[in-house]
């Protein structure tokens, strides 16, 4: 029996954006694949290249930006579409980007938002597009739906407009959701709502997750694998268990340090020193190397390196065999 091919496949993606007519390259081979129903973490500084990966996906990324490689989303080569072809793709994508308040039209009833998709594309007669809004809502969790459909985006908390956003992706019956950073903004409690939620989707509904984070713990706790990036490159993939107990990556490892420890808790953080940077500005060879306290000549020598497979997952790592010991031989 022939096994399934992945819902989604990137490989090789690199990004190329024009600013003040500079080109800049703000995302370089990055490759993973998701299968149906799993949830993948995308982990990571502020810069690392998360959402720009999200955006390339979705196909949403700026003017003039040029993207290579290849996005495959069951049988659409993403890249290779334009116009009606790639908008039938896209219909099996939904995106829940991380501020509702500056996705969601604010002069327009939730209603008008909730229904347009399925009046103009699905062809959906008001009525019936207005009734199965509402049973989205209700399964969202938002309760007295009729009123809400009547009220403005500013009428609601942050965190039922981000209930909002999940319905507004949930009406279209995506395959996969596009996830990015749905709960910065939210409190811990609504947090763990949201993210309920998108775990009961991925069980009943079979949706796969790409999921946009800087939080490692969020990330294990929601999904079935982490890969971490770090200059627009991504250095490590694992399952998210693995990787917070074995990481392979010193930049991996470094931000497990840098996480507070309820039960061993320290005066002071553990620090990653020096400053995160953009692809642009990376060392073509290893572009954590400027940050790296296991750095040796070859780091920097070597020529690209590329993701090399381990018994456990990935990583991009010259030394990851002598990073493990370290490790093994320093205490937490």
């Amino acid at each position: 029996m022939t096994a399934a091919s992945p819902l989604l496949t990137v490989r090789e993606l690199g990004v190329t954006l024009t600013t003040q007519g500079e080109q800049r390259t703000v995302l370089r081979d990055i490759s993973f694949t998701i299968e149906r129903g799993e949830a993948l973490g995308l982990v990571g500084e502020s810069g690392a290249g998360k959402s720009m990966t999200a955006k390339a996906i979705a196909r949403l990324l700026p003017e003039r930006a040029v993207a290579t490689g290849e996005i495959r989303l069951g049988d659409h080569d993403l890249l290779a579409l334009r116009g009606e072809p790639l908008r039938r793709a896209r219909a099996d994508l939904a995106v829940i980007f991380q501020d509702p308040r500056i996705a969601i039209n604010p002069v327009r009833r939730i209603g008008d938002f909730l229904t347009e998709q399925l009046r103009s594309v699905a062809r959906v007669d008001r009525r019936t597009a207005t009734r199965q809004a509402q049973e989205v809502l209700t399964a969202v969790g938002i309760t007295d739906t009729a009123r809400r459909m009547k009220q403005y985006p500013g009428d609601l908390s942050g965190g039922m407009l981000q209930r909002v956003m999940i319905a507004a992706a949930l009406l279209g019956k995506p395959k996969m959701i596009l996830a990015d950073e749905p709960t910065t903004a939210l409190d811990v409690t609504t947090q763990s709502e949201v993210m309920a939620i998108l775990n009961e989707l991925r069980r009943d509904s079979g949706v796969a997750l790409l999921f946009i984070t800087h939080d490692l713990d969020l990330a294990a706790a929601v999904c079935d694998r982490t890969a971490v990036m770090y200059a627009g490159q991504i250095v490590e993939t694992q399952t998210s268990q693995r990787l917070h107990h074995d990481p392979l990556h010193p930049y991996t490892a470094a931000l497990a340090r840098a996480r507070p420890d309820l039960e061993h808790p320290s005066a002071r953080l553990a620090v990653i020193p020096g400053q995160p940077i953009g692809a642009w500005q990376a060392d073509l060879n290893c572009g954590f190397s400027h940050r790296c306290p296991h750095r040796q000549d070859d780091c920097t020598a070597s020529g690209p390196i590329a993701l090399h497979t381990e018994p456990t997952g990935s990583v991009r790592c010259l030394h990851s065999t002598e990073l493990r010991l370290d490790l093994k031989r320093t205490p937490a």
